[in-house]
């Protein structure tokens, strides 16, 4: 996906400090045409990768198979030194069925000190917003969002995670535990942020930046705080609050960038 680079001023929200931010730069031998920047989403598990509906085994050691995992990403940015910004993209509702690998053209050169996003939809795009407003094509759209909206109250879903576990450590046992997160609401937006590392943008490269994402750690593992699933595997947000806050905050410790 190709989109154009927009200026935004951004949304003041919480920091979460990550791990430091590397990035790889590879020469257009055909023509030193504008700069550009790749974003790279990527899911791990305990070191390799991570592929939705295949089964693993948590910290806990439940076996659990992902179904179905999708989440905003929303205001990607790129900081200079001197505190200015320039916006990547506003909106991308990511599936991790399919790959996540976000181009953009036309950066503007420079060293940059550092990148932010969210994890969700912020504030002013998220509560008594009509999709309709938007075209089909746009994630928030009816289309777009891939039911990713409540109507009835807290705006958007920021990010589904749901599939099925066997959480009775019986050998070769069924899956048949479902859990189900659907985590939305103003209050569980997260933002990922790093400024560790320049990300330097030059004329006639290609510069990528790595997004992993430990998907064991979002139930636990890496010192994060602990999902067990046979005991806590449910939260449409309200009425488990604490529950969905755990997991974004699991999920925002879950990210590096490479």
């Amino acid at each position: 996906m190709v989109m154009n680079i927009k200026y935004f001023a951004g949304i003041a929200l919480g920091l979460a400090t990550l791990p430091l931010v590397f990035s790889s730069c590879t020469e257009d031998a055909a023509d030193r045409g504008p700069a550009a920047v790749v974003l790279d989403f990527n899911t791990r598990w305990d070191g390799g990768d991570f592929q939705v509906q295949e089964v693993y085994t948590d910290q806990f050691g439940n076996r659990i198979r992902v179904d179905n995992f999708k989440s905003y990403v929303s205001m990607v940015k790129l900081f200079r030194s001197d505190g200015t910004e320039v916006l990547l993209e506003d909106f991308y509702l990511m599936d991790f069925k399919n790959d996540n690998r976000y181009t953009f053209d036309d950066v503007p050169e420079g060293t940059y000190n550092g990148m932010q996003f969210y994890l969700g939809v912020p504030p002013a795009y998220n509560k008594d917003q009509d999709p309709a407003q938007y075209p089909s094509s746009h994630p928030l759209s009816v289309a777009g969002s891939q039911g990713m909206f409540w109507h009835w109250n807290t705006g958007y879903i920021f990010t589904k995670f749901e599939g099925k576990a066997d959480t009775t450590g019986t050998e070769g046992a069924d899956l048949l535990h479902s859990f189900s997160f659907h985590v939305g609401d103003d209050p569980f937006l997260r933002v990922f942020e790093s400024f560790d590392t320049p990300i330097i943008v030059e004329r006639g490269k290609t510069t990528t930046v790595h997004a992993n994402i430990q998907v064991d750690h979002i139930l636990g593992n890496g010192g994060s705080e602990g999902i067990d699933l046979a005991t806590d595997a449910i939260t449409h947000t309200s009425g488990n609050t604490e529950l969905a806050k755990k997991f974004m905050d699991n999920f925002v410790d879950a990210i590096t960038l490479e």
